[in-house]
């Protein structure tokens, strides 16, 4: 029985993908448990399945990775670039866990913090990691712009759907494989189907933890000014949606 399932969502990620498997890998090994790591290649024009698939070829790192009782490293490929959220959807119909983590490939937030989930486990069924609670560190700001995009975006997000976190875009979540229903329902592909995610979670009255992290600005995100009328879309779109 493998205990936890690390999805990685991978867009033309070649020179960040390796350190975050073996971080992942270093960091999940320690907690004594039976894990997976599942990169899912959301299409990439690079090298990053290459680079993936070595670690799975390489019978060496295999014998000494301490995926004990787990599937090892798993590559997802979907053939065109399809957004964060089909990535995860795919990642989590691919895992084994019975606690199931997505992280960003640039590791703004860093494996090493789930150890601060672990002592939830048990009492909650969906932890997110926050930049923005108390006890939180920006060990590295992203551009000013971009912060208050964020607190802006946020703010409408706790108003519009009545959502009581103040950090629904970090993208470091776990959640227990009973929320897997919800995932494979999810109707967002893009950025923001963390939102639906979390409301339709709140809707099926889900014990949810918001827990503050270490983070640091990486290059992962893929979001642009020019995505703000889609992102509008897709959050009318979510609260049009009574489906749970």
């Amino acid at each position: 029985m493998v205990e936890f399932s690390v999805i990685i969502p991978a867009l033309d990620e070649e020179k960040r993908i390796a350190r975050a498997i073996e971080e992942t890998r270093r960091v999940f090994s320690a907690f004594n448990q039976p894990f997976e790591i599942i990169v899912v290649d959301d299409g990439s024009t690079d090298k990053t399945a290459d680079i993936v698939e070595n670690f799975i070829n390489n019978s060496s790192y295999s014998s000494s990775s301490g995926l004990t009782g787990g599937s090892g490293i798993i590559l997802v490929r979907h053939r065109c670039n399809k957004g964060k959220g089909a990535a995860v959807k795919t990642g989590t119909a691919a895992a084994q866990g019975e606690w199931i983590l997505f992280l960003d490939g640039d590791l703004a937030t860093h494996p090493s913090e789930f150890g601060k989930f672990l002592p939830y486990l048990s009492d909650y069924d969906v932890l997110i990691a926050s930049r923005r609670v108390a006890g939180a560190k920006i060990a590295e700001r992203q551009p000013l712009y971009r912060t208050w995009l964020g607190r802006l975006f946020n703010l409408c997000v706790r108003l519009y759907f009545g959502l009581p976190y103040h950090d629904t875009q970090c993208g470091f979540k776990a959640f227990r494989r009973k929320a897997l229903p919800l995932i494979a329902d999810l109707s967002i592909d893009g950025w923001a189907f963390d939102v639906e995610l979390l409301y339709r979670a709140e809707k099926s009255g889900l014990r949810i933890k918001e827990i503050p992290v270490v983070w640091r600005h990486g290059a992962a995100s893929h979001v642009r000014l020019r995505h703000a009328w889609r992102i509008l879309s897709d959050l009318r779109k979510i609260k049009g949606s009574s489906a749970v």
